[in-house]
């Protein structure tokens, strides 16, 4: 939210309309918030979309997730109208909503304790602090990225990162063809996200 930006944050109101990656958003009860992307979000989005199909899954409205959409996906090119949010999954999140074999599912997400039934399709990405995240109640804290007026990086962060295991799981499940009937071991991305990583954080 704007109103909890830290002082040396507050300079980022005066840049929202000169930057191509951070805009306000205000929510059905007048809340305004401070929306930033991720360093490399539009080149991963578009090199996924290559090789999986993706949904978007949030904890947050409906109203959010098509804000959010609308900065980033605004044709629909990328996830269509594959989206589910806390109307459809208030406490929990499920694959069971999500209509695919569960073999076939990579699951990148920053907070593993929602997928209480499916982390082992779990890839967890680091959690994007662009915004010191007041909720920790630290005395002791890092500065945020936006306090020392700096980011993440582009080509070596953890979008980069993820992005290159995501290939290589598509690599290893379609390693003898898309046609190859889907009975084998080496046909499930839990095992391969066992054996590339083993689920670490990017």
């Amino acid at each position: 939210m704007v109103s909890m930006l830290s002082h040396e944050e507050k300079y980022l109101i005066g840049e929202v309309d000169s930057r191509d990656d951070l805009w306000r958003y205000n929510d059905r009860y007048s809340s305004e918030f401070l929306i930033k992307l991720r360093p490399f979000l539009h080149e991963f989005l578009k090199e996924v979309n290559e090789m999986f199909s993706m949904y978007v899954y949030t904890m947050g409205d409906r109203d959010y997730a098509n804000s959010v959409l609308k900065l980033i996906d605004p044709e629909k090119v990328y996830f269509g109208e594959r989206v589910i949010t806390r109307e459809d999954s208030p406490y929990e999140k499920t694959l069971d909503l999500v209509l695919v074999d569960e073999c076939g599912v990579v699951i990148v997400d920053d907070t593993p304790q929602v997928w209480p039934d499916h982390k082992r399709n779990l890839l967890q990405i680091t959690k994007y602090n662009y915004f010191r995240d007041r909720t920790r109640g630290d005395v002791e804290y890092s500065k945020s990225y936006a306090e020392e007026k700096r980011d993440e990086s582009r080509n070596g962060g953890s979008l980069a990162n993820v992005l290159k295991v995501l290939k290589e799981v598509h690599e290893g499940f379609f390693k003898d063809g898309v046609t190859k009937e889907l009975n084998s071991d080496s046909k499930d991305v839990r095992l391969l996200l066992h054996d590339l990583c083993t689920r670490q954080c990017f």
